[in-house]
């Protein structure tokens, strides 16, 4: 999990949906906007899994694998909003890191 500060509120989410640059996977869309400081989070609708249970578990590892990746190869500030397709709750516990780091990836190539 991230430090609190790292961690984007629900108040700043609509603004960077606004104004935010969209990437899609198969299991994620990932919308990010640069900033100076890095703040991240994971949305995991109803559309995905039916049972809160099952949601936190997969925004928990999602959490885990992004913050794994930045501290490895992501060198870019900004904000990460994570959001997560219905396919991903295919995605094993291993699954979900190579999933998150190709999608972080993408952030880093230049236009």
């Amino acid at each position: 999990m991230f430090k609190k500060t790292e961690r984007l509120g629900r108040a700043a989410f609509t603004n960077y949906f606004k104004i935010g640059r969209r990437f899609q996977s198969e299991y994620f869309t990932l919308v990010f906007t640069p900033a100076p400081l890095r703040a991240v989070a994971v949305v995991v609708g109803k559309k995905v899994h039916k049972q809160a249970v099952d949601r936190n578990t997969l925004r928990r590892r999602v959490y885990a694998a992004a913050r794994t990746e930045m501290e490895a190869t992501v060198t870019t500030n900004g904000i990460y909003i994570i959001i997560a397709k219905p396919t991903a709750k295919n995605l094993t516990q291993t699954a979900i890191a190579p999933a998150v780091a190709s999608l972080l990836a993408t952030t880093q190539k230049p236009r």
